[in-house]
């Protein structure tokens, strides 16, 4: 009868390790989503995209999590330039040409941050 073999931790991490490189590598959300056919719905149907996403937060995560923070910005009747009157600290003379897309991330960035970080957005006050 032989003995047990008794592995010390340095050999057990490598056979994890080994074993980890192994196993095939997780898709996605976005792959997932992308690799499944579209969606087909009546051109004349009300469709709410927001609630589809919703109803796919558990199989898709993080691509759900975005979509609602992408489609839910709220649109907004203020003037672009009132929006950045606070002492031009998004605009400046060196950003004055930004771009619509470049200013809609900046926005969005800036949502972001004050979320994960527990933060109001301050009260506006109309003129």
């Amino acid at each position: 009868m032989t003995a047990p073999t008794v592995l010390t931790e340095k050999e057990k991490f490598h056979m994890h390790v080994s074993e980890i490189d192994r196993a095939p590598p997780e898709k996605s959300d976005l792959d997932v989503y992308l690799e499944e056919s579209r969606y087909a719905c009546d051109a004349r149907a009300n469709l709410d995209v927001l609630g589809w996403w919703k109803g796919e937060r558990l199989r898709l995560p993080i691509l759900s999590r975005m979509a609602a923070d992408i489609l839910s910005v709220p649109v907004t009747t203020v003037a672009s330039e009132s929006t950045f009157s606070a002492g031009g600290r998004v605009i400046d003379d060196r950003r004055a040409s930004m771009s619509v897309e470049m200013v809609q991330m900046l926005l969005c960035g800036n949502d972001w941050i004050r979320s994960l970080h527990g933060l109001k957005n301050k009260s506006r006050v109309s003129n």
